[in-house]
């Protein structure tokens, strides 16, 4: 992503004082969650949640949550079973939710004449943010739960967000292919290389 389009925006942990009353998704747990379980999860500790706003704002125009997780060993695919400790779990850092705001990004796909990429700035910061966890508390997966948008979502356009994760590298599980995982050490040799 080029360093002006990240300019335009900027990703800060999630308070109070963040707007997310107007937000927008096609799909209505994605909405429901910064609006109305954001909050209950950041005070209990269980999620962190990162919110992106323009510079000087505070209307939440995308958001991801992070937790920490663990997934059992012989969940894992082969290929990536073979560079991790065979311990019975594995440490992970889970990916609870990330949203874009469906009429900020319109908005901005005809301010800028292009698609804004939003989703993209999202999941690359994530994956920042848990190498350097990583660093601190070891955690070798990052984990995603790629959620199946309902019927009517789908008839209202919502998309299934499954290949936009897969595009950047995240394998799904063969026992649940909803879930994908993607290793630190992929992540990390991925960032070496930008």
């Amino acid at each position: 992503m080029e360093k002006k389009q990240k300019a335009l925006y900027s990703i800060e942990r999630w308070t109070k004082e963040h707007d997310a009353s107007q937000f927008t998704s096609d799909l209505a747990s994605i909405r429901r969650y910064i609006q109305e379980q954001a909050h209950r999860d950041t005070s209990s500790k269980s999620s962190a949640v990162f919110v992106l706003v323009e510079p000087g704002k505070q209307a939440v125009v995308g958001y991801y949550s992070l937790s920490s997780a663990s997934i059992g060993f012989s969940e894992i695919p082969e290929k990536m079973q073979k560079k991790l400790p065979r311990y019975p779990q594995v440490s992970a850092i889970l990916l609870g939710r990330l949203g874009v705001d469906k009429a900020f990004s319109g908005q901005q796909a005809k301010k800028l004449g292009e698609k804004p990429r939003l989703g993209e700035l999202l999941i690359v910061d994530a994956q920042e943010r848990c190498l350097k966890i990583s660093k601190e508390v070891g955690c070798a997966l990052m984990i995603i739960d790629a959620e199946m948008p309902s019927e009517e979502e789908q008839k209202k356009g919502a998309r299934d967000p499954l290949t936009f994760y897969t595009q950047y590298g995240f394998t799904p599980l063969t026992a649940n292919p909803r879930r994908v995982v993607k290793t630190m050490r992929a992540m990390a040799l991925e960032f070496e290389g930008a």
